[in-house]
């Protein structure tokens, strides 16, 4: 099992089992009485779905972490990363240092360099394909973090300061899930 546990100010690196908070009710607000953010009228039926479900995790994370627009920048950098294959900028938005546990055994990954040296072990195919794949109004939202895919992928706010005022949002678990 490849698992990465990265030290922050946030919980501990979640585990795939990790509880997620169940989505709130859904909205009985009519179209009409929406807010601005709403899709226009002549949006399709999937369209003004999801963007429910969009608006949805979005007010989840509000509530729970922080600033929506901080995850849901990380999450849509993360995977144009992954689908361009761009290392080096999935490498910038992890948490550093964290231990991987890799096929071989555990091992302390300080820096970028070494995420990258390491990079083919610990963003597995089948880790790049949860990434890829995910669709921002399926996230799950809990304590611990954003939730991609079946727990394959974590991300959380760390703070850079005991208030906690500084806050950088980063990928602060990439493990085998399931």
């Amino acid at each position: 099992m490849l698992l990465i546990a990265l030290a922050a100010c946030a919980p501990e690196a979640p585990q795939a089992d990790a509880p997620a908070a169940s989505a709130p009710a859904a909205s009985t607000t009519p179209l009409a009485s929406a807010p601005a953010s709403a899709p226009p009228a002549s949006a399709t039926p999937a369209t003004q779905e999801t963007s429910a479900k969009d608006a949805e995790v979005d007010a989840r994370i509000d509530r729970v972490l922080g600033d929506h627009a901080a995850y849901r920048s990380v999450l849509e950098r993360l995977q144009a990363a992954v689908k361009a294959d761009d290392r080096p900028a999935v490498a910038a938005l992890v948490r550093y240092p964290f231990e991987a546990r890799l096929a071989d055994g555990k091992r302390r990954i300080d820096n970028a360099q070494d995420f990258l040296a390491q990079y083919d072990q610990i963003l597995t195919p089948a880790i790049a394909q949860v990434i890829t794949a995910q669709r921002y109004g399926e996230l799950q939202v809990n304590q611990n973090g954003v939730m991609l895919g079946s727990g394959q992928v974590w991300i959380n706010g760390v703070c850079n300061d005991g208030a906690c005022k500084d806050v950088d949002v980063k990928v602060v678990a990439l493990q085998q899930g399931g």
